[in-house]
């Protein structure tokens, strides 16, 4: 009976504090959500309030820890995309107009922090990466949109800080540009150059599914 008590206390101290930190597993998955502006910067922006082509957007995001400080990020992304000039002069070449449509977006981002949230309270970020795109409830002072020119590619890239707020919950702040390959306010023809964009600001909330230093 001793030298089983012996025993016992024994493999007790060796995954003690010194050692149990190899029983430990680190956060590989969490799940956000967020929310912000957007803010739309082509030709029907032009001598316009940011109020009148700009709106709102939310998303649901997954990301997964692949290695170190580097995420896949895959994100589920909807809000409505508009702008109005209308109240400006119009001249020949360069037309008043407006334009507004909702928007549903998936994308796939290789997100990577600077610092490591495990060790410290916050740090930036950056991400890039790539999707598809449609539109829906179409609108627009040039006419309607065909069906093939409402779906397309978009590259979002973009930058943040992240806050732990405990070992559960983070809470970020970010920015994005989305570059599209296609226009979004349906001005074409020849000589014109219409590389529309959409930039986003927005806050999140991020949940870790696992706590952090779960057991085996």
């Amino acid at each position: 009976m001793n030298k089983f008590l012996i025993a016992v206390f024994s493999a007790a101290f060796l995954v003690g504090p010194g050692h149990a930190k190899a029983q430990y597993i680190s956060q590989k998955n969490s799940v956000g959500f967020n929310f912000g502006a957007l803010s739309y910067s082509g030709r029907f922006a032009v001598d316009a309030g940011l109020a009148s082509h700009s709106s709102l957007y939310a998303s649901v995001v997954y990301r997964r820890n692949v290695w170190d400080k580097l995420y896949v990020r895959a994100e589920l992304f909807g809000g409505r995309m508009r702008g109005n000039n209308t109240h400006v002069e119009s001249q020949a070449t360069k037309p008043n107009g407006e334009f507004q449509t909702e928007m549903a977006e998936a994308t796939v981002k290789a997100e990577y922090d600077f610092i490591n949230l495990y060790k410290h309270k916050a740090s930036p970020f950056i991400n890039v990466g790539a999707g598809a795109y449609t539109l829906f409830n179409y609108a627009s002072s040039e006419g309607p949109k065909e069906s093939k020119d409402k779906t397309g590619f978009a590259m979002p890239v973009g930058g943040g800080v992240k806050y732990k707020l405990n070992n559960r919950i983070k809470l970020l702040a970010e920015g994005n540009i989305r570059l599209f390959n296609k226009n979004l306010d349906n001005r074409t023809g020849e000589y014109i150059n219409n590389p529309n964009k959409y930039y986003s600001f927005g806050f999140g909330v991020i949940y870790e599914l696992a706590p952090y230093n779960a057991l085996w």
